[in-house]
């Protein structure tokens, strides 16, 4: 299969360069308006064999089904078009042979690293950062119910100084599961409290502020958590939802200031998971999991190149999703 792409300042002119390129021979995999009133297509087109036109068309049939099945499933998570002619690019030379849902947890597992979170492991430090109410106390008070559960040791830092002099949730959270809640207003003791707090603990789970991605100053307290805690991950935690634009430039922006994890949350709220895939592709994220309810006691859910596939598909079954 041979894809191209047009660009005309119309769609006559453009189906005209088509004809002349392709003959009849060729689909219309994907559309789209430039912001110069242009208009860009993708074409796909098979070349045809004199000695067996009829397997040579099943095939043509076959991959073009399966373009087209990609572009219903993706559109409707709203990516940008460089995103779409990407995995379009990485699908159509694979076999034939292979279901289109195996073929995209494939190609997901070619664009994503994944590093799940969950099951946890020893001497692992884990600092969550991200926009106000992006659920990071909710993920944080998660984790360390899930190393209860497994048994594991685990300690908290917290540097909210409204969480910790106000409502207090983290820490009470924390009360709860009887695991220790230690409260930093200074970042440059938090080198020397992790120090302190590994003698005795298998797992310590650090919860910050909100941080602005605009804000220059919350972006430079960023940049001292990661040069305190050079071994530690640093695990940006980003709500579904959000536009690709947007996503994009916020993931972006964490991610050249230390970020190298990425966590989703209030999976159970939407359906548009456009911002979660263009982040992790354009910031080099690692998957590390996500988080589909906001009660403490429901697990959070590692992830693979294969539950991503079928999250985005829609054939994620109950039993997957604990």
């Amino acid at each position: 299969m041979k894809l191209k792409t047009f660009k005309a300042s119309g769609i006559p002119e453009a189906m005209a360069a088509i004809r002349q390129t392709f003959g009849e021979n060729a689909v219309i995999v994907s559309s789209v308006r430039l912001p110069d009133n242009q208009v860009k297509l993708i074409v796909a087109s098979e070349a045809v064999s004199l000695s067996s036109d009829k397997p040579v068309e099943a095939e043509k049939i076959k991959r073009i089904h399966r373009l087209h099945y990609f572009q219903s499933r993706l559109r409707q998570h709203v990516l940008p078009e460089s995103y779409f002619e990407r995995l379009v690019n990485g699908v159509a030379r694979k076999s034939i042979k292979i279901t289109e849902e195996k073929l995209l947890m494939t190609a997901f597992s070619e664009m994503y690293a994944f590093k799940p979170l969950i099951p946890l492991k020893k001497n692992n430090v884990f600092v969550f950062v991200g926009n106000a109410g992006c659920g990071k106390t909710t993920v944080v008070t998660k984790i360390a119910f899930q190393a209860k559960l497994q048994k594991l040791k685990v300690a908290c830092i917290t540097t909210d100084r409204r969480k910790a002099y106000s409502s207090g949730e983290l820490a009470r959270y924390m009360g709860w599961m009887g695991v220790s809640c230690t409260y930093l207003d200074d970042y440059a003791k938090l080198n020397e409290t992790v120090t302190v707090l590994r003698l005795t603990n298998d797992i310590i789970l650090i919860d910050t502020p909100a941080i602005s991605p605009y804000n220059a100053q919350e972006m430079k307290q960023l940049k001292t958590i990661k040069e305190q805690l050079s071994d530690a991950d640093i695990v940006y935690v980003q709500e579904s939802g959000m536009s690709y634009q947007e996503a994009q430039t916020q993931g972006l922006i964490f991610a050249q200031n230390g970020c190298s994890v990425l966590f989703a949350t209030k999976l159970d709220m939407v359906k548009d998971y456009g911002g979660l895939l263009q982040t992790a592709f354009v910031g080099n994220y690692r998957w590390g999991g996500w988080s589909s309810s906001s009660k403490i006691a429901d697990r959070l859910i590692s992830i693979n190149a294969e539950q991503l596939g079928r999250m985005i598909t829609g054939t994620l079954s109950d039993k997957e999703d604990e």
